[in-house]
Parts: C-alpha cells; structure tokens; sequence
C-alpha cells in the first residue's frame, strides 16, 4: 500500500496562506505613547472589542528599534492573534501600542510611509508626575532584573538605577539638563539617557506627527480619563475609530501595569520641574485647542 507523504508546514505560514488575500492589510491604528500613560491598560481594553486584534507583545518596535523598512503581512501574522484574523478578516482594525513611537524623532514618517491613512491615539499626562513614575518603573526593572545592557554605549546609567540611594530622581533630571546642554539637543538621537523629562515635551512631539498626519487622524486623551471616565472615553475612542459600540464588562476594564511606587521626590525638584514644563505645555494646549489641569 502506497503511504501518503505529508509536507509540514510551518504554524505562521499557515496562517499566512489563510489570510493572504489580503495582501494589503496594514495597522490601521496606533496607541503611540505616551510612557506611563495608560498605554498597556488601553491597549488591553481595545484588544477586547471584537472588531480590534491588537498585537500579542503590546511595543512591536515595528517602527523605531525594529525598523525594517516596512511591515509585511507575514510579519503581521507572527504579531497578531489568528483567531481575530480568521473570525474577521476584512472586519477587524490591527493596532499596536509602542510608547516610544511618539518620542522616537524617526517614527512619525516612518508611519506615514507605512500607512498614511492610519490613526492615532496619544496618551498624555501631567508630565512631572509622569516623569517620576517612569524613573520609579525605571528603577524597579533595574534592580529586580539586574537590567544591564551590555551593548549599549550609555549602559552606565542603567547601572546608576540599581543605585536608587545614591543616584535619586533629581540626580537624574540635573544629569538630563546637563546633557541637553553638552549635546545642544533634546531630540532622542543625540542622546539616550537619560529621558525622564523629554518624554514630558507633549508639544515637540505633537509638531512631528503633524508634519505628515492630519489633526482629524490624532486623538488626544488624558490618561486620568482612562480610571475616571473609562466607558465615557472608550466610547469616544470607538466614534473615532469609527467602531460598532461594543458594552464591555467591569471584569473587563481592570488597570493594568500600575506601579506602586513608594521613592519620594524632594518638593524643591517637583517645584523646579512644574515651572520648567509650564511653557511647553501651554505650547501643547494650544496646539490641541483646549487646556488640561496642569
């Protein structure tokens, strides 16, 4: 009796062959930023709407550290969920959630090149506030990972957070200071780290984005919204995104990622840091049209 002989194909591309009539499918949204925002815990709340597949790992880094020119759809299927991709293809908006799109000075472009139709969503914050609990998450992951990166040519700092004691908050921001001077720059290619208070100039990075998107692709949401008013502000998200409202379940709209941070910041620095943002945030306020509580 003749055996059968079988061909083993590889799980990716069969989904690939499964979705390839549409060739041109592309991420139609992106939650660009930014840090300590909310953008894990919105990127979990659009992930359950059924007409959203958002990327299994939230930060694919598609567009700043893993840029490759474009994104092809068999890149696609090794990032999103291919249950959503199957259930509804044609019907179904892919988004993804890497913070760093909004401060990364080459994203912008980068996404327009990929796909000039896309939206956007930008997460802001009261950016001392945000500044803090970015260093504290900073410090967390430096000490409980042992974070080192052996590569990179600024790696000291990292080894700086394991040494919260002796390198405070404000060590950080008079070091971040000192090197926007040094570099005369405050854009991200001059410099890594540190990057506390430049992810807090909501405005330098608005202006790049609307170089080539624009205003009607950018939704501006303030994080509080997020605990305080979350159906209200989803709802909003869905007219945006021009999605079938969808009733989602309290078990379904629990935070994510929230930092419980007990380091204290000395009055003086937050003083410091509240007036040097006051005019970049006026300069966001009226590039938005409207003014937030900071």
């Amino acid at each position: 009796m003749m055996k059968m002989q079988y061909t083993l194909i590889p799980f990716s591309k069969y989904v690939y062959a499964l979705v390839s009539r549409q060739k041109n499918k592309k991420i139609d949204f992106f939650i660009i930023g930014a840090q300590k925002c909310g953008t894990t815990s919105l990127h979990d709340y659009m992930n359950q709407h059924p007409f959203c597949t958002g990327a299994l790992r939230k930060e694919t880094l598609f567009f700043t550290k893993k840029y490759r020119g474009t994104v092809t759809l068999e890149r696609l299927v090794g990032h999103f969920s291919f249950k959503k991709l199957m259930r509804n293809r044609g019907k179904c908006l892919f988004f993804e959630s890497t913070p760093d799109n909004v401060y990364e000075e080459a994203a912008p472009g980068r996404i327009y090149k990929y796909n000039p139709k896309a939206k956007l969503i930008f997460l802001v914050r009261e950016p001392v506030s945000r500044a803090i609990s970015e260093y504290n998450m900073a410090c967390k992951y430096a000490i409980v990972k042992n974070l080192c990166v052996r590569e990179d040519p600024e790696r000291e700092y990292f080894d700086y957070l394991r040494q919260p004691d002796k390198y405070p908050f404000e060590w950080f921001v008079k070091e971040e200071f000192r090197r926007m001077e040094e570099t005369g720059s405050r854009l991200p290619s001059a410099f890594h780290y540190p990057d506390f208070i430049r992810h807090g100039l909501y405005s330098e990075q608005l202006e790049r984005y609307l170089q080539y998107f624009s205003p009607e692709q950018i939704l501006i949401l303030e994080s509080k919204s997020l605990k305080t008013d979350k159906r209200n502000t989803l709802s909003a998200i869905e007219d945006f995104l021009e999605l079938p409202h969808h009733e989602w379940s309290e078990k379904d709209l629990v935070n994510s990622n929230i930092g419980v941070y007990t380091r204290q910041v000395p009055d003086e620095c937050k003083l410091f840091l509240k007036k040097y943002f006051e005019p970049w945030n006026e300069k966001f306020f009226e590039l938005i049209g409207r003014r937030m509580d900071w």
